[in-house]
């Protein structure tokens, strides 16, 4: 059973990097997109906002759904929809094309990722923190193969199209791996209806509602700069595809080491105390990396943020999931719905500004920020369990 649940989790994990490279191969992709489409940055910010317009659709059904259900029907619909989709997009002919593939496909992203989450907490109950972000450091080195795949497929081949095809067809193959490998577990009690009420209740909600401001800020600002940080190391530094997908990479292998890391630290020392802290000092690095003139300094600062922003939203995942063991899908989806209909705004936004003075200045005043209020509303859950539930 241990060995057997162990092969699921690497091959999920794998999952997890598929999902996050399918998603951030966007960047690097950027300038022939607008050259073949004809469009602007504003265009392609939305086209690439449409992931997460997507994905705010479907997180609470995922999780209603894997809570009745279980996990496994809605795990394999998602890495399966996701990985097929993605191929598809490789065939776009025209930017509307591209906006509703990738919209659908951040549709079908939720079934894999909340019940994933979930099924992690479930698997591995005596160290939830460790595992969970350890898994999610698979979606962490998305980030890192994503830019950096896209960029060096691109340089190789002189398509976009390329990096779709690639990503896709191996989730495809990570699919059917998982699906012959699923584990045998004992039956637990699940939630026997749709909706439980229990989250109705006034603490419950009030808990949802900083959660899912954390959220919020937090996904805005990572995807807000890691979407735009590669177009912006190549159309205002200079960079080649290849270098600023490798550089930009960065901030995923930072999330990858920092995420089991800081996940054991935080299994020790409190999610939420971990979580607040990483997330100040992710800030200050942010703005080290947009004021610094040396390379080497911001390719270190770019791996710094990664490693230490890690902490933020793998305490969040932890921490909801503890606090609301009952319904965690239900927990997980709603917080992560609220998270992803607001901060599909930051990308578009900086691709606004970017078009109208500068794509340094987007980051400046859309990233930044956004970090500390997300450590701001953490902060603000102490009011309501000062102690409880690390």
């Amino acid at each position: 059973m241990k060995s057997n649940r162990i092969v699921f989790f690497i091959l999920g994990w794998i999952g997890m990097l598929l999902y996050f490279t399918q998603r951030w191969i966007f960047g690097p992709l950027i300038p022939p997109l607008m050259e073949e489409f004809h469009t602007d940055r504003t265009a392609l910010g939305i086209i690439g906002a449409a992931s997460l317009w997507g994905y705010m659709l479907t997180p609470i059904a995922a999780g209603v759904l894997s809570d009745r259900f279980g996990r496994k029907c809605a795990i394999i619909i998602g890495i399966f929809g996701f990985s097929l989709l993605t191929v598809v997009c490789g065939f776009s002919n025209g930017p509307r094309f591209l906006f509703f593939g990738r919209f659908l496909t951040g549709m079908v992203e939720a079934f894999y990722f909340i019940p994933m989450l979930a099924f992690t907490l479930e698997l591995f109950p005596e160290r939830p923190g460790f595992f969970l972000t350890t898994l999610s450091s698979g979606s962490s080195l998305g980030w890192f193969v994503g830019p950096a795949l896209s960029g060096w497929l691109l340089d190789l081949t002189g398509s976009w199209r390329v990096p779709f095809f690639v990503a896709g067809l191996a989730g495809i193959l990570v699919a059917i791996f998982l699906l012959t490998t699923w584990p045998d577990r004992n039956k637990t009690s699940t939630t026997i209806r749709y909706f439980d009420r229990a989250i109705l209740k006034r603490a419950n909600l009030v808990m949802l509602v900083f959660l899912s401001l954390t959220g919020m800020f937090q996904i805005s600002a990572e995807f807000g700069f890691t979407m735009w940080y590669p177009a912006f190391l190549k159309t205002e530094l200079g960079f080649a595809a290849t270098a600023a997908g490798l550089v930009a990479g960065l901030y995923g292998i930072g999330q990858c080491i920092g995420r089991p890391i800081l996940g054991w630290v935080s299994d020790r020392l409190g999610y939420r105390r971990v979580g607040i802290f990483c997330a100040f000092i992710m800030g200050i690095t942010l703005m080290i990396i947009l004021a610094t003139n040396n390379p080497v300094l911001r390719a270190y600062c770019t791996f710094q943020a990664g490693f230490i922003g890690a902490a933020m939203m793998g305490a969040v995942w932890t921490f909801t999931g503890l606090v609301f063991p009952t319904f965690k899908g239900l927990a997980l989806g709603v917080i992560t719905t609220f998270g992803y209909a607001t901060a599909s705004l930051a990308p578009i936004s900086i691709g606004y500004i970017g078009d109208h003075y500068s794509i340094s200045t987007g980051l400046w005043v859309i990233a930044v920020p956004a970090v500390f209020l997300g450590a701001l509303s953490l902060l603000s859950t102490f009011l309501i369990r000062p102690t409880t539930k690390r």
